[in-house]
């Protein structure tokens, strides 16, 4: 906390009048900053989230001939930052900067920002609309961890349910593509969270995803005990139900 504060401080002489630093509300209460080698030239810059006069926005200090100086502000979307965090997205040896802007009561939009052409850029270059996130360096069908971190989307459904969307970037396409090959290990996450849903509730939706994480993690023959169970259940329609059980037979 000291550290952030400390941060915080050095950011706040290079901010507008009337400017406020944001405060992050999860998973505790800190201010919207962190310290980060953008460029990979071993040198940390200083990043932080501020409101201003009704916008959000990013600024950049560089530290040259003994002085912070700022060197980009980028103004953000929405009303607010969820997820504000540093992790090498693109490649293994430089860190980005992951933002969760905060767009309605339980949705965010996502930015990934990599420093080019002395600025930041964004990723993503359309909206990305996520309500939880969890970014790590994620076990694989292929491999182990390679460095590289993975974004895990919890996307809303209704009451507690999620859907679940892992991205990573590709340089092939030049764009995030789904991390198909960590799904086995991530989604024994995802069947434990639906567990424990349906031990307080029993649901068809819930029975639904479970039966959809329980075929992505390989437990075929669970998977197909939980969806004839969501079948009993109007929702979601039964032609969905159906098609579900298809895939799940075909794996």
């Amino acid at each position: 906390m000291w550290y952030g504060r400390y941060i915080e401080n050095i950011i706040k002489m290079f901010l507008p009048p009337t400017a406020q630093i944001i405060v992050l509300e999860n998973p505790y209460k800190r201010p919207a900053v962190a310290r980060i080698d953008l460029d990979g030239d071993g040198i940390f810059e200083l990043v932080g989230g501020y409101y201003w006069q009704g916008e959000n926005y990013i600024i950049v200090l560089k530290y040259d001939c003994n002085t912070w100086q700022v060197a980009d502000r980028v103004k953000g979307k929405g009303y607010d930052i969820t997820y504000f965090g540093v992790a090498p997205i693109k490649r293994a040896s430089i860190n980005n900067l992951v933002v969760g802007w905060k767009v309605a009561s339980i949705w965010s939009n996502l930015s990934v920002y990599e420093w080019k052409d002395k600025a930041l850029k964004d990723l993503i270059d359309k909206d990305r609309y996520y309500s939880m996130i969890e970014v790590k360096d994620m076990e694989s069908t292929l491999r182990r961890q390679d460095g590289k971190y993975e974004l895990s989307l919890w996307i809303h459904d209704t009451g507690d349910a999620y859907k679940v969307k892992i991205y990573r970037w590709s340089d092939y396409d030049n764009n995030f593509i789904l991390a198909l090959d960590v799904y086995p290990y991530y989604f024994k996450k995802v069947v434990n969270y639906y567990k424990n849903l349906l031990k307080e509730k029993d649901s068809t939706t819930y029975w639904y995803y479970l039966s959809d994480a329980q075929m992505k993690t390989g437990m075929i023959e669970e998977a197909l005990r939980s969806i004839d169970r969501a079948l009993s259940y109007p929702y979601p329609y039964k032609e969905e139900l159906i098609q579900l059980r298809k895939e799940i037979e075909g794996n």
